[in-house]
């Protein structure tokens, strides 16, 4: 029996059970069709409001009557293991949120981040040297797309890329979705949050000491806690680090290797875009709306009654916003389970929308068409060493492929 042919007030277990792969589950379709506002359980056992729908999930992600602060109250359900932390970005509403974002807004700006792009080709262009001598076939992911982002955000944040191993570990441990791991987990983001308070104190020291003018991300949040006036507390300064470091590398490195498999899936796609390198933006952003970085969605807390979709939802009660779901709605895409590379695709929500889009964008966005430059460049004829359907998938928040291994040709 289907769940389609349960009762529709049955709740739904999320993930699905043919999650962690690279079509998203029949089940998406389904509900944006039939049960567009759904109730699931997460696996840390709360029970939420599933919404589907491109239009409605903006709404949600963007509607000031649903809540980004609630979700750290302490009865407040939970979509994985961690708890989210408390006075950052991600976890508060305006006005809180609209005085936090515009102290360090000026440090993400296009034109900002665009100076780093000459840093970050060269970056990309000696790590795809270095599979090229890695042998003939490499783990892509391991020696590609981890590597790269995690040494731009130690580069730009400040932090000692020698560290990496450490936060790495620490970091993907913050995206477990197993409650068998609970207290690894703790003890994890409680190391996370140590280290990160480290680096202020070793950084504050070495600003104050005039030991160097400020030059990182880090410098630049230290400055702003220090300035005075409307300025970032000392817990809100760890956060703030904390999150960058996290969500700076981890992200990115698991859209890099899916790009590359889901291109590399049909080998068609690569050869297209060896031939035709300048539609790399433009296929960046396709595969930011056709591949999916979660199998879950952005959780919001309703503040007061909203009905969505015929379905009344009621102040405090949870609501999952589903990204992926949303970015393959052919209420908002034509033809959205084609990759289409001329497709104007900007409307994705892959970057989230409103007052919690992606303050990141801009560089994700920079690191991802720089992998794609040097990897065509340099691998015409790269290909998947094995089948597509074979390979692994993480099976955690913040998805992607656990292994990557390619033919360089």
């Amino acid at each position: 029996m289907t769940i389609f042919e349960r009762p529709a007030d049955e709740i739904l277990d999320i993930p699905f059970p043919d999650a962690f792969r690279f079509d998203p589950s029949p089940t998406w379709a389904r509900l944006r069709d039939e049960r567009p506002v759904a109730r699931v359980r997460t696996l840390a056992g709360a029970v939420v409001w599933l919404v589907t729908r491109y239009d409605d999930v903006k709404l949600v992600l963007s509607d000031p009557r649903f809540s980004r602060a609630g979700v750290v109250a302490a009865n407040a359900p939970r979509v994985g293991v961690a708890s989210p932390l408390p006075g950052t970005l991600p976890t508060t509403d305006p006005p809180e949120h609209t005085r936090l974002r515009r102290l360090v807004a000026s440090v993400f700006v296009h034109r900002r981040i665009e100076q780093v792009r000459p840093w970050v080709r060269r970056l990309a262009d000696a790590l795809a040297e270095g599979l090229a001598a890695a042998g003939d076939v490499v783990d892509l992911r391991e020696r590609f797309a981890l590597p790269l982002p995690i040494q731009v955000i130690c580069h730009l944040l400040g932090v000692p890329y020698a560290d990496r191993a450490r936060f790495r570990a620490m970091t993907e441990l913050a995206y477990s979705m197993s409650m068998a791991e609970q207290d690894r987990v703790d003890a994890a983001m409680t190391d996370l949050a140590d280290y990160m308070a480290d680096l202020v104190v070793g950084t504050r020291e070495a600003l104050l000491g005039g030991r160097r003018p400020p030059t990182t991300l880090l410098d630049h949040l230290v400055i702003a806690a220090d300035d005075g006036g409307d300025r970032l507390g000392e817990r809100e300064l760890v956060s703030f680090g904390l999150n960058l470091l996290v969500a700076g590398h981890e992200t990115s490195a698991n859209q890099i290797a899916t790009f590359v498999a889901t291109l590399l899936r049909e080998p068609s796609r690569w050869d297209r875009l060896v031939g035709e390198p300048r539609l790399v933006p433009e296929v960046v952003e396709e595969l930011l709306r056709f591949t999916r970085l979660s199998e879950v969605g952005q959780l919001r807390i309703a503040k007061q009654d909203v009905e969505i979709a015929g379905t009344v939802i009621r102040a405090g009660d949870g609501v999952m916003a589903a990204i992926g779901s949303a970015n393959r709605d052919p209420r908002a895409f034509d033809r959205p389970d084609e990759l289409d590379p001329h497709r104007a695709a900007r409307q994705h929500l892959a970057f989230g929308h409103g007052p919690h889009f992606c303050l990141g964008a801009p560089l994700a966005r920079l690191e991802l068409q720089e992998s794609l430059h040097a990897l065509i460049s340099r691998f015409p004829r790269l290909r998947l060493a094995g089948k597509a359907e074979q390979l692994r998938w993480r099976r955690v928040l913040v998805s992607g492929l656990a292994e990557l291994p390619v033919v360089v040709g």
